[in-house]
């Protein structure tokens, strides 16, 4: 298991049942170990999960959402163990999640993505489409109706009917987004949401996000290079690097182990109290810029016969 340097008691919020624990997870692509012994436990509220390229973050999200395989350790959500899972089945268990790039059906319209983050919760299927029920039809109001107030908190609901190729690659993020909190997910995990977003964007990202984690008390854990971002959002930050957890704690201990600074980023830097950072000397190490490879060269994937994987490109 990981040996890393935590938080006094009480940096982070204590005493918090966690809604999704990683434990001992070890993954490997051939002969290259990619996590070692990875022990996580994330809370309702913001959670970070940051560290340089390659260092593991998204392979994490990978074997939570059923995309990859480990070879050893646990993953648990609310106490259940979801390995053994399809990804559809996880997804039925409260698992959300985005994409560092964009999985949306782009000549399909913005609300047809989104519903696609309802389909698992509607009790009338495709028969009862083709005939016209008035429960099919009362129920796909409904959606629709929950996708617009979504898309709406996220700034969107004018180009609900566009298609999602006509849109600008932050706005697809935000579509992302979207689609994932509308499958009500209890756990999100969302991979990198402001990259590539204007200022603007990341306003309407960060606001319909605070909105919704308060009336749900959801668990939401992000992967984000934008230090300033995460420190401001997230009271507790776990960092990995080269597969392994080497600090967890509050913005200002994370922030501050000299391990993180050493190994993420950079000197020249400090962090003041609630959070907020900047340079005393020199430019951060380019490690925290927003520019960045995906983390596998390949995918071992997990799928049942209705849960086949999408072919991933090799990077």
């Amino acid at each position: 298991m990981s040996v890393v340097e935590t938080a006094p008691s009480g940096a982070s919020p204590a005493d918090a049942v966690a809604s999704l624990a990683v434990e001992d997870l070890h993954v490997a692509f051939g002969g290259n170990r990619v996590l070692i012994g990875v022990d996580l436990n994330f809370t309702p509220g913001f959670n970070g999960l940051i560290g340089p390229n390659g260092a593991g973050k998204t392979t994490v999200f990978n074997v939570v959402s059923g995309y990859v395989r480990s070879s050893e350790g646990a993953v648990q959500l609310h106490g259940e163990d979801v390995l053994h899972m399809s990804r559809t089945q996880r997804v039925k268990a409260g698992i959300g999640r985005t994409f560092q790039a964009p999985r949306l059906i782009l000549d399909a319209t913005v609300m047809e993505n989104t519903l696609l983050g309802r389909h698992h919760l509607f009790r009338w299927g495709h028969f009862a489409e083709l005939l016209l029920l008035p429960q099919q039809r009362r129920e796909e109001t409904e959606a629709r109706q929950i996708c617009m107030d979504m898309l709406d908190r996220f700034g969107l609901a004018d180009v609900a009917h566009e298609e999602a190729g006509a849109l600008s690659l932050g706005s697809q993020k935000l579509v992302e987004v979207a689609r994932a909190l509308v499958a009500n997910p209890t756990v999100v995990l969302l991979d990198e949401p402001a990259a590539g977003l204007g200022a603007d964007d990341v306003t309407v990202l960060l606001r319909g996000l605070r909105e919704i984690q308060a009336e749900r008390n959801l668990c939401v854990i992000i992967i984000e290079h934008d230090l300033q971002l995460v420190t401001s959002l997230c009271p507790k930050i776990s960092v990995l690097h080269f597969g392994e957890i080497i600090s967890e704690g509050s913005p200002e201990h994370v922030t501050s182990d000299p391990a993180v600074i050493e190994a993420y980023l950079g000197h020249g830097f400090e962090a003041e109290d609630g959070g907020e950072i900047h340079e005393v000397e020199g430019p951060l190490s380019e490690h925290h810029h927003i520019d960045h490879v995906e983390e596998e060269s390949s995918l071992e994937e997990v799928w049942t016969d209705d849960d086949a994987p999408e072919q991933e490109e090799s990077s």
